[in-house]
C-alpha cells in the first residue's frame, strides 16, 4: 500500500476539509501521515494520525499561538507590525531556501519517499515552495483546497455557454473579475507599505529565483496566478457552488468532504428549548477575523445578534463567540440565547433553522449539507468571494459587516422566514451535497494519482 503525506500549514479548516479523506485512505490499507508547523501536531494526533513537524527553527512551538494571541489582542496599526515582522521572517527563511542553506524539507521529504504529497493550498506563498521542494525531490504531489481564491483563475468565459447567460449572470461575473483587479492593486498597495517599512521582497522574484537554482522548468510557472507551480488542484467542494462559466485548468472537483464522525465541543444540550427555532451564529476561529475587525467591533457584532434574536421570542440563539473573546463581557443574555466559548458546530446546524455567519468555506459547506438558509457577513480573504457564491445560488443573504445593528439583523432573519422558495433550494442543495458526499470522488481521484507515473 501507498504512503500518502498531508502537507498543511496552521488552520483548522486545513485539517477538517481533510480527516474524512485521510480516514477513508486509511482504512483502506495507506499509511497517512501529516507534515506542518509544529503547533498542529497535537491536533493532528488526537485523531490518530503521525505528525512530522516542519521548519522547528523558524515557527518552534508556540509561535503561531503567540502571534494569534498577539493579534487578537492588538489594533490595527500593532496587527500590521506583526505583519511586517512576520514577513521578515518569511524573507529570511526563503532566501535561506534559495541559497540551499535550509534542506530540512528535502530532508523530511526524502526521509518518508511518500508516494503522493497533497498540499495545503490555505497559504500560498508556503505551498508554492512545499510544491517546488517537493518536484526537486521527484516527489508526486497535487494541492487540495476548498478555497475558490487559491484556484487556478481564467478570465475566458466558456463560450458555448455564453448565450445561455442572463444580464444578471454577465454583471455577477465581471464583478468578480473586477475583484481579482482589485486585490492586484491591494497586493501593490500592500508592497508599497512593505518597502516603506524596508521589509519588501517580491515573491515572484524569489519563487523565480529558487526555480532557476533548483533547475525546475519555468514553463511549470505561471506567476499571475495565486499559486504560479502548475500542480493538480483537489478541490474539496461540489462544482455546483463554484460561479458557472469560470474556466479553470487542472482541477478536480469532488465532495464537500465533511467529516461527520469528527470530535466536537462538548455542549448541555438539554438547555435547547424544543418549542423554539434555532439560530447558530460563529464567526468561526481563525484570528485574522477577530483582528481584521477588532476585538471591540466583534462584541457590537454579537451584542447586536443578542438584542435581535431577543425581540425574536420564537427563536433561540447558541451564540459561539470563539476563545478570542470571553462570555463574561455579556452582562446580560436573556434566556432564549446561550453564549459559549466553543460549540458542536455540525451537531448544532442539524437542528438550526438560520446560521449567521462570516462565510469561511467549511462553515458554508457545512451550512448547504445541513440545508441551513445563511446569514452572511463576510470579513476577510475568501469570505467576501464564498458570500458572492451563496448571493448567486439564492442560498442566502448577505449584509455589509460595518453596517451591522440590531434592526439590520432582525430584516435580515425576517426576510429568511418570509421566503419559503428560499428554505426549498437549501433543502435541494443540502440533498445534493449529500448524494455528492457518498460518491467518495475525492478517494477516487486520489487512487487514479497514485497510479500515475509521472511527479507533476
Amino acid at each position: 500500500m501507498a504512503t500518502i503525506a498531508f502537507c498543511i500549514f496552521n488552520y483548522q479548516g486545513e485539517l477538517n476539509s481533510t480527516l474524512k479523506l485521510a480516514k477513508k485512505l486509511s482504512l483502506l490499507g495507506h499509511q497517512i501521515l501529516y507534515l506542518g508547523l509544529p503547533d498542529y501536531e497535537e491536533k493532528v494526533c488526537s485523531y490518530g494520525f503521525k505528525f512530522l513537524p516542519i521548519l522547528e527553527r523558524w515557527f518552534p512551538k508556540g509561535f503561531i499561538q503567540q502571534i494569534e494571541l498577539n493579534n487578537s489582542n492588538s489594533n490595527k496599526l500593532q496587527v500590521l507590525i506583526n505583519q511586517l515582522k512576520y514577513k521578515k521572517l518569511l524573507n529570511s527563511l526563503i532566501n535561506e531556501l534559495i541559497k540551499g542553506e535550509n534542506r530540512e524539507i528535502h530532508t523530511t521529504l526524502k526521509t518518508i519517499n511518500p508516494d503522493l504529497l497533497v498540499i495545503s493550498t490555505y497559504e500560498e506563498l508556503y505551498s508554492t515552495f512545499i510544491g517546488m521542494i517537493a518536484y526537486e525531490c521527484q516527489v508526486k504531489s497535487i494541492y487540495f483546497t476548498d478555497m475558490f481564491t487559491s484556484l487556478p483563475f481564467s478570465n475566458e468565459l466558456e463560450k458555448e455557454k455564453i448565450t445561455n447567460f442572463d444580464n444578471n449572470s454577465i454583471v455577477k461575473l465581471f464583478n468578480l473579475k473586477n475583484k481579482y483587479i482589485y486585490q492586484k492593486l491591494l497586493k501593490a498597495t500592500k508592497k508599497i507599505i512593505a518597502l516603506l517599512s524596508k521589509t519588501d521582497f517580491s515573491e515572484e522574484d524569489m519563487i523565480t529565483k529558487f526555480a532557476i537554482n533548483r533547475k525546475i522548468p519555468l514553463d511549470l510557472l505561471d506567476l499571475s496566478q495565486a499559486i504560479p507551480l502548475k500542480l493538480t488542484h483537489l478541490v474539496l467542494c461540489p462544482k455546483e457552488l463554484d460561479l458557472p462559466n469560470i474556466l479553470r485548468e487542472k482541477c478536480y472537483y469532488a465532495e464537500a468532504s465533511i467529516d461527520l464522525q469528527r470530535e466536537e465541543p462538548s455542549f448541555v444540550w438539554s438547555n435547547l428549548d424544543k418549542n423554539k427555532s434555532l439560530i447558530y451564529c460563529s464567526l468561526g476561529t481563525t484570528v485574522n477575523t477577530f483582528s481584521t475587525l477588532g476585538i471591540n467591533r466583534i462584541k457590537q457584532l454579537f451584542q447586536n445578534v443578542i438584542d435581535a434574536v431577543s425581540l425574536k421570542n420564537e427563536y433561540q440563539l447558541v451564540l459561539s463567540i470563539s476563545d478570542y473573546i470571553s462570555v463574561e463581557d455579556f452582562q446580560y443574555i436573556p434566556e432564549n440565547i446561550i453564549v459559549v466559548n466553543k460549540a458542536p458546530q455540525l451537531g448544532l446546524l442539524k437542528k438550526a433553522s438560520i446560521a449567521i455567519i462570516a462565510g469561511g468555506i467549511n462553515t458554508i459547506k457545512e451550512c448547504i449539507f445541513c440545508g441551513v438558509p445563511m446569514i452572511v457577513f463576510p470579513v476577510w480573504a475568501d469570505q467576501p468571494d464564498n458570500a458572492e457564491r451563496i448571493e448567486y445560488h439564492g442560498l442566502g443573504v448577505v449584509a455589509d459587516v460595518n453596517k451591522i445593528s440590531t434592526n439590520l439583523i432582525v430584516d435580515l432573519i425576517e426576510t429568511i422566514e418570509n421566503d419559503l422558495l428560499l428554505k426549498q433550494r437549501l433543502k435541494i442543495w443540502g440533498e445534493k451535497f449529500q448524494d455528492i458526499e457518498k460518491s467518495g470522488r475525492a478517494t477516487q481521484f486520489i487512487l487514479e494519482m497514485l497510479e500515475q507515473s509521472q511527479y507533476i
